[in-house]
């Protein structure tokens, strides 16, 4: 091995993936990063000096990936079948080139298609998990603690409860003069009396999770009986919740809802409303917001009202 190859030998130790330079000659390894060993079965002392397409389950592999070489100039994530020394057959994403490194290399890289299958296996047994538990969840039923079962594990309240924690926020608001506002969302698009109970569900949790990526942890999200949304930001002007607002915008027209063999693009209209020095009831606040979205439905999806 040449000095530089030397030095080069620690570099290729950190790449992601197995990498071989090989003599163009004889196809025997000259150098070779520790994973490569490691897939072979081979100790890596033991592999320098060794023919890698050896390891070819199907030796007329190597006459095929020299051709297209030969042509092409490059062979890039070609499907072959590779052998371990003791044995283990595994498929393998393998790309070949030639290069100029002070004398011309073959240079081989290669990566383990079992483990990107094993690692979708495993998510796809989590995801039947899921599934069975989210279902489990729907056939229970709801409980004045929890609402709808689907907003409960997206950490959407209830109305009961978003009430309660209004009535503490309206409270502190006008002891001690802070501001305090909230939006009516209303997501379009994506809903209708066609859904099954399992993508109404999903829909239900995708809508909710969004409104809650969007807020803070001081803000309050619940689901009214209608579907809308309601988000409570304390300490906030309106000029702060039109803001919010745009950015929550943004966020639900930037995703896609796939419902049965369709995906769906979501928008939204929000009314905005905001607390007013006088008002110690929650009812003008929600009439406002009501009036407000009635006016955004008007201008049409993606849009905000704002009705002080």
């Amino acid at each position: 091995m040449l000095p530089d190859e030397k030095a080069f030998q620690s570099l290729i130790d950190t790449v992601q993936g197995a990498l071989l330079l090989l003599s163009p000659e004889d196809g025997r390894v000259f150098a070779a990063n520790q994973l490569a060993a490691i897939l072979l079965g081979v100790p890596h002392a033991e592999l320098l000096g060794e023919s890698f397409f050896q390891h070819l389950v199907n030796r007329a592999d190597e006459r095929s990936l020299l051709d297209k070489l030969g042509t092409q100039g490059i062979v890039y994530n070609e499907a072959v079948t590779v052998q371990s020394r003791a044995g283990r057959k595994f498929e393998v994403q393998l790309s070949l080139r030639h290069i100029d490194f002070q004398r011309r290399v073959l240079m081989v890289s290669f990566s383990d298609r079992t483990e990107l299958a094993l690692l979708g296996r495993l998510l796809e047994s989590e995801r039947g998990a899921l599934e069975k538990m989210l279902k489990l969840v729907r056939e229970l039923k709801p409980s004045a603690e929890t609402g709808n079962p689907d907003d409960y594990l997206s950490g959407v309240l209830d109305m009961p409860a978003l009430f309660a924690g209004l009535a503490q926020e309206v409270g502190r608001a006008g002891r001690y003069n802070q501001p305090l506002s909230a939006m009516l969302v209303s997501v379009e698009g994506v809903g209708g009396q066609e859904l099954d109970a399992e993508t109404a569900g999903y829909i239900r949790r995708m809508t909710g999770s969004l409104c809650l990526q969007s807020a803070r942890d001081s803000d309050l999200v619940a689901r009214r009986d209608d579907g809308c949304l309601l988000v409570v930001l304390p300490h906030t002007p309106l000029q702060g919740a039109t803001r919010a607002a745009r950015r929550l915008i943004a966020q639900f027209s930037r995703q896609r809802f796939s419902i049965g063999s369709e995906e769906r693009n979501a928008a939204v209209c929000i009314g905005l409303t905001s607390l007013r020095r006088d008002e110690t009831s929650l009812k003008p606040l929600i009439q406002r917001l009501d009036t407000a979205l009635a006016r955004s439905r008007a201008q049409g999806v993606n849009t905000l009202s704002r009705q002080p």
